[in-house]
């Protein structure tokens, strides 16, 4: 019996949409539904005690309350589903101490709510399932409906009861009116008297009103279109019987479909389209006259294929057509549907996008540059000394940046880029040296450079004033930016170039394995205890809680939080790792890990790395992947960035994207990106310091928000400080 009570409570509980905004009309409604649940727990623990009549007071109470949601008409299918196990529970407890009377009366409630209510003949007593049955055969008569066509849909005063023919069901006795309606066809109701223990069967031939017709086609799997309306594909396997008739138009029966309705046709002429991908669309034109079935023509559907041929460099970027996997680079793709596509070649330096559009038969070939482009504008020189070296350095320069392995290192042409800068009233000094009231100028010359070169960035060499003529200034400057990164070199030594190229093709870390566990050492524990568990996280997934020890991680000891972060760096995203752990009372347990993935913020402050060739990276995966959750991690770094450049203008904007786009929930999120908006308004002058304090606000009520990573420190305690 507890194993009965116990699955209800489950599949209660797992009713869709418990919890989540209920059909009810206010919210106490909402409340009195949450206390018939814990009532149900209560009530249910009694009636499988040693006392089960004490169970009764509380399935009173809570019949007492679904009935009034009844009355009102907000009663949910959940409570109705309770109110009926109430109304069983009650009875079962009012048979068991001997009331049967009070028993007939909640089984009687029971099957005029339910009519078709079955009392489990394994999990409750024969006595009482007998004794419900005697009940029931009282209340009950039977109803049988069958059509000519069957499968329409059978009315009982309005509400649904079941698709003809049926065998005859549970109705209770009374008088009723009965409507039989199909699509196409005309609707038929009738009026019956049901008597309990009587049945009444109804047969009923209905009288058409549209047509249908019945389509073949070959291959099976094609979408029929009637005037622009998608109305059904076809499936299945011929029968043998019009085997001829598809042969005889030229098909092989054991490739055609089965037949395929379509039904409801209105009186007239149909436009039909028999659509498949890659075949060519076949139109035909259907008269429907009269309302009967009408068989068209058998469509053999004909095959409209083209061959892509991909190539890029560097090779083995992956390709996807439409979404879909087709291997990797150098690859000719034969058996491509003809129409428009979309092509992407993704690679882990960047990725080429298309919209393509392939003719039948066509073969297309393409190249697909899918790294960032980096446009060397060339080389200046502060002094008359250095003029004399230009032509020189700018040839060392090519020769030796072209080993970039992340960029596409070229050099535009000279007009080009000279009537640009012209027209922004910039020199290519002016773009590298720029003071802060001139930063607009720039952002606005490197965007107009960027879109007319189709580049995400530049390089400008600047020779400096000295005696002998050996050094170059190497500026990077991401497009959109205004601050360089300079980088000296000795111009004609190869070796010099090569700590910048390597900063140039470092790839920076934006994402990390992650546990989501924050120990602390100590010198009172053979391990490291666990402070914290990040919310969400992997090891909340597992089952760590705070205050457990742990002292291994793959059979390894743990002493050190380093030893858990070393463990960490030398695993993957999806890794799973054996951890072991102790708890207060010094018991040990073995927990698997499956390590997740953490974003990271770019350091504001890193010598290490090139932030303009960091922006270039962002951007790509911010432009390159719109409204995703990585393109919202790459506004809030690219924000970082500009902070690292003191542009918190920029900062600024790109907060604002990455404040609605990050997603809401602990870790790095939208109250990151809140707090940084603060703290960009703040150092954009006294007067946004109102600004400043809504976003600290803002910031501060976003629970579980995090810094530099998901376990980094809290925003909600720094952002409440600052907004003070």
């Amino acid at each position: 019996m507890r194993a009965g009570l116990l699955l209800l409570l489950v599949a209660l509980s797992a009713t869709p949409g418990y919890g989540q905004d209920a059909p009810y009309a206010s919210e106490a409604q909402q409340r009195e539904m949450q206390t018939v649940q814990e009532l149900l727990v209560r009530a249910s623990a009694e009636f499988d005690g040693p006392q089960q009549s004490r169970s009764i007071v509380l399935f009173e109470d809570m019949i007492a309350r679904l009935e009034e949601l009844r009355r009102q008409g907000t009663l949910p299918p959940r409570g109705k589903e309770i109110l009926v196990q109430s109304y069983e529970m009650r009875g079962r407890a009012y048979y068991n101490i001997g009331l049967q009377e009070k028993a007939s009366e909640s089984f009687r409630l029971l099957i005029q709510l339910q009519p078709q209510y079955a009392m489990s003949k394994d999990k409750v007593s024969p006595k009482v399932v007998d004794f419900f049955g005697s009940v029931k055969k009282a209340l009950v008569g039977y109803l049988a409906v069958s059509s000519r066509p069957a499968g329409a849909r059978v009315m009982l005063n309005g509400g649904f009861l079941s698709l003809s023919d049926f065998f005859p069901m549970d109705v209770l006795a009374g008088e009723y009116s009965v409507e039989i309606s199909r699509e196409g066809y005309q609707t038929e109701i009738r009026n019956v008297s049901i008597a309990p223990r009587a049945t009444e069967t109804l047969q009923v031939e209905l009288v058409r009103t549209a047509a249908s017709a019945f389509f073949i086609t070959d291959p099976p799997g094609v979408e029929i279109w009637v005037d622009g309306e998608s109305r059904g594909v076809t499936s299945g396997s011929l029968s043998p019987e019009f085997f001829e008739m598809a042969r005889a138009k030229g098909m092989d029966p054991g490739r055609a479909s089965a037949r395929t309705e379509i039904a409801n046709l209105s009186l007239g002429s149909h436009l039909v389209e028999l659509r498949k991908k890659c075949h060519e669309t076949v139109s035909v034109t259907l008269d429907v006259p009269e309302p009967r079935d009408y068989v068209p023509e058998p469509v053999r559907m004909e095959e409209s294929l083209a061959t892509l041929t991909l190539t890029s460099e560097p090779p083995g970027a992956r390709i996807l057509l439409d979404g879909e996997a087709l291997g990797v680079t150098p690859r000719e793709i034969e058996g491509v549907c003809a129409g428009k596509h979309r092509l992407e070649v993704k690679h882990a330096a960047g990725k080429f996008l298309k919209d393509i559009v392939l003719a039948k038969d066509e073969g297309l070939t393409l190249d697909c540059p899918i790294r960032p482009s980096l446009a060397f504008l060339g080389v200046v020189a502060q002094s008359a000394a250095g003029e004399r070296n230009l032509a020189a350095v700018e040839e060392r320069l090519v020769q030796n940046l072209s080993k970039i392995a992340t960029l596409n290192f070229f050099t535009p042409p000279r007009d080009t880029v000279d009537r640009i800068l012209e027209q922004e009233k910039v020199t290519r000094l002016g773009l590298v040296s720029a003071n802060r009231a001139d930063a607009d100028v720039v952002r606005k010359a490197t965007e107009r450079l960027a879109e007319a070169l189709e580049v995400q960035g530049f390089l400008v060499a600047v020779l400096p004033d000295e005696r002998l003529q050996r050094t170059a200034v190497l500026n990077l400057l991401a497009a959109g930016n205004a601050v360089p990164d300079p980088w000296e070199v000795t111009w004609n030594e190869g070796a010099s170039y090569l700590r910048f190229i390597s900063a140039v093709d470092q790839d920076v870390t934006l994402y990390r394995p992650w546990s989501g566990l924050i120990t602390v050492d100590t010198l009172l524990h053979d391990g490291v205890p666990v402070l914290r568990v990040a919310p969400g996280s992997p090891a909340a997934l597992s089952g760590i809680a705070p205050g457990e020890v742990l002292y291994s991680i793959e059979g390894r000891p743990v002493k050190r939080t380093a030893d858990l972060l070393a463990a960490l760096e030398s695993s993957r995203i999806g890794d799973k790792l054996a951890l072991h752990l102790r708890n207060a009372a010094g018991t040990s347990r073995a927990v698997e890990l499956v390590l997740g993935q953490t974003p990271q913020e770019i350091p504001l402050n890193d010598p290490s790395l090139l932030y303009n060739k960091v922006m270039m990276d962002l951007r790509q995966q911010s432009e390159g992947y719109p409204g995703t959750e990585g393109a919202a991690f790459a506004s809030l770094n690219l924000a970082l960035c500009a902070m690292h450049f003191g542009d918190y203008a920029a900062a600024h904007d790109f907060l604002l994207k990455a404040r609605t786009a990050l997603p809401q929930r602990p870790g790095l999120s939208q109250g990151t990106a809140l707090y940084y908006l603060g703290l960009s308004l703040e150092n954009l002058g006294s007067e946004y310091r109102k600004e400043a304090a809504e976003a600290y606000r803002a910031a501060a009520a976003v629970k579980d928000a995090t810094l530099f990573n998901n376990d980094g420190p809290a925003v909600a305690p720094l952002a409440a400080r600052r907004a003070q």
